[in-house]
């Protein structure tokens, strides 16, 4: 096992020391050209520098001669002060920096021209007496300027001859750094070239079995599991082709493994499928049927004949196939409540009733198809219908005492059996008022009945929103007008039709806007509003009223639910009649509330789309 390792070493430490030569090249290339940018930092940027600020500071001392000319006295000597000594200090930088020829004139003459500047213009700042102003101006123009300028432009004369030092160094640099870059460059070729023939070598004796490793891996991953490699060698190579051979043996095993529980989990789920007492329908994402459990199988047919199959052939029942459709499409789960959500279908001869759940199969990221469930609740549907039964016969043989003691009340009132005391007067109004409470809630509760049992089925016509919003405003302006609450009506042109029966939907909107109403205080508002959306027309009235405690809102609907502190106006039906009309409609009604703020109740019926509302 070191014929691999030997030849592996022995190329990396060829390979190795090639890139240490070109390194060490690289190197002394690069200190060579920081030697010569040494040079020239060291023999030149000293005297740039101290040129520069002779000049600038040379500058301030003559601000400072035109700021005392300007009358600014103080500014001016105090400014002469502070940059005389900073000239001085450069100039005595540059007289101990001379590299260039010509450079130590240079220096010479600013060291003999700056005493005679300096009392120059110290006789103008400081002479005593002052001079006059013309004076003044006639001897800065004629002495102190000409001498600036002569040391100014001897500072100049340093700082171009130490420039035109650095640039002709520059050149030199620049050449030095291309000959280097050249001596590398062919060094480098080199070294690749002899590290591209050694990797070659390399490759070859060692890449060649690796191919064989490749294609045998290529096949395990396609599920070939039954693959090995033959290769007599005792290096390394060999070994790996020993692991590579005990490694398919044991994916072997443990595929075999995974088949058994996998078939294990399958048969424990279908098993937990066909214990369940529900029917339920397993699809693809296709909604093509893939289980039926033995419940189904009662409903639909024996599962090896529906499996594969799609689902509308299977299931004659159109909304179990729109359930699915939109559990698949829009990844939602389907779960309607009240009607919509009862499905009768006939068992063994006898018609039963369920209730549909469907629901998407997801994995992490994918969607596998739909489960729907069919829960059975005919015997709740039997105890509804009994109870309703006996709702509407309470109802029905009360309603005639009822009538009754409500007519001999009102006989009373009107005097058939002599003049009321004023307490009498009293208890039979208050008995009255009862009674005919009493009347509304037996009627409400006949209606309710009716609606449930489908006595009452709605009469569908092709219907205009704005007419019924606008019935529906007519039918209680007068108790808006009465009571101080104003009513509006915002219902746009050109809303798609509903489908609905006139008299029923007029009696859900009447019912909303009156409790609007009842529950709005005087100054307050109500408002009806409609809109369309893509399938749909809503319907929304809106107050300013009371407010409903949002505890309150989940059970609104529901029969005899009396919000505390509600205004009383009946027996707590009117919302559960709204709820039975509206989805008898196939739409549903919403309510949202914040206490103090008023509440908004919202209908929404489908729309009849435009091809059916021409056939009408």
């Amino acid at each position: 096992m070191r014929s691999l390792k030997v030849q592996l070493l022995v190329s990396h430490l060829l390979l190795g020391l090639l890139m240490a030569g070109v390194m060490g090249g690289a190197l002394i290339n690069f200190s060579r050209l920081g030697h010569s940018i040494e040079g020239i930092l060291r023999d030149n940027y000293d005297s740039v520098i101290a040129a520069q600020n002779m000049k600038e500071s040379l500058e301030r001392q003559d601000s400072a001669a035109t700021f005392f000319l300007a009358g600014q006295t103080r500014k001016a000597r105090d400014q002469y002060q502070a940059n005389w000594p900073v000239f001085q200090h450069w100039a005595d930088v540059e007289s101990h920096n001379i590299t260039e020829v010509g450079e130590q004139q240079m220096s010479d003459d600013i060291e003999a021209q700056f005493p005679a500047y300096r009392r120059a213009i110290e006789r103008l700042l400081y002479a005593r007496p002052p001079m006059p102003p013309v004076r003044q101006r006639a001897y800065y123009f004629s002495t102190l300027e000409p001498a600036f300028l002569r040391l100014k432009q001897r500072a100049q004369d340093v700082l171009d001859v130490n420039q035109a030092a650095i640039v002709r160094a520059d050149r030199r640099a620049k050449a030095e750094a291309r000959r280097a870059s050249l001596t590398g460059l062919g060094v480098t070729a080199a070294a690749l070239l002899l590290a591209l023939l050694l990797a070659g070598r390399t490759i070859r004796a060692v890449l060649t079995p690796l191919r064989t490793f490749a294609r045998q891996a290529e096949e395990i991953g396609a599920g070939h599991l039954d693959q090995r490699i033959a290769l007599p060698r005792q290096d390394e190579i060999g070994a790996l082709a020993a692991s590579f051979n005990d490694m398919a043996e044991k994916l072997t095993e443990a595929r075999r493994l995974e088949e058994q529980r996998l078939h294990r989990a399958e048969r424990m789920s279908d098993a937990a499928l066909e214990s369940l007492y529900d029917p339920v329908i397993v699809t693809d994402g296709s909604a093509c049927v893939v289980h039926l459990n033995r419940a189904a199988e009662g409903l639909f047919g024996p599962a090896r004949r529906a499996a594969g199959a799609p689902l509308v052939d299977v299931v004659r029942e159109a909304r179990i196939t729109q359930a699915v459709d939109c559990a698949i499409h829009q990844e939602r789960v389907s779960a309607g409540e009240g009607e919509a959500a009862l499905i009768p279908l006939q068992v063994g001869g006898a018609t039963r009733t369920y209730r549909l759940r469907a629901t998407p199969m997801r994995d992490d990221d994918a969607l596998l198809g739909a489960v729907a469930v069919l829960e059975d609740v005919t015997h709740l549907r039997e105890l509804d219908r009994l109870k309703t039964e006996f709702i509407g016969v309470a109802s029905h043989e009360l309603r005639t005492p009822v009538t009754s003691l409500l007519l001999s009340v009102q006989l009373l009132q009107e005097g058939a059996v002599g003049e009321l005391t004023p307490q009498q007067w009293e208890v039979v109004a208050a008995q009255r008022e009862d009674l005919e409470r009493l009347e509304r809630m037996m009627r409400d509760l006949l209606d309710v009945t009716r609606l449930e049992s489908g006595v009452v089925p709605p009469r569908f016509e092709i219907v205009p929103p704005r007419e019924l919003t606008r019935s529906a405003v007519a039918g209680v302006s007068a108790q808006a007008q009465a009571k101080g609450v104003a009513l509006r009506e915002d219902v746009p042109e050109g809303l798609p039709d509903v489908r609905a029966d006139r008299t029923q939907m007029m009696r859900v909107l009447l019912n909303l806007l009156g409790n609007a109403l009842r529950h709005t205080p005087p100054g307050g508002t109500v408002t009806i509003r409609s809109h369309a959306t893509q399938d749909s027309v809503t319907f929304t009235v809106e107050d300013t009223g009371v407010g409903i405690p949002k505890e309150y809102l989940p059970q609104i609907f529901d029969r005899f639910v009396q919000v505390p502190g509600a205004t009383r106006g009946g027996a707590g039906l009117g919302l559960s009649i709204a709820r039975t009309i509206v989805q008898a409609h196939g739409g549903d009604i919403t309510a949202a509330s914040e206490l103090g703020r008023g509440s908004t109740f919202t209908v929404t019926l489908p729309a009849v789309p435009p091809a059916a509302d021409e056939t009408h």
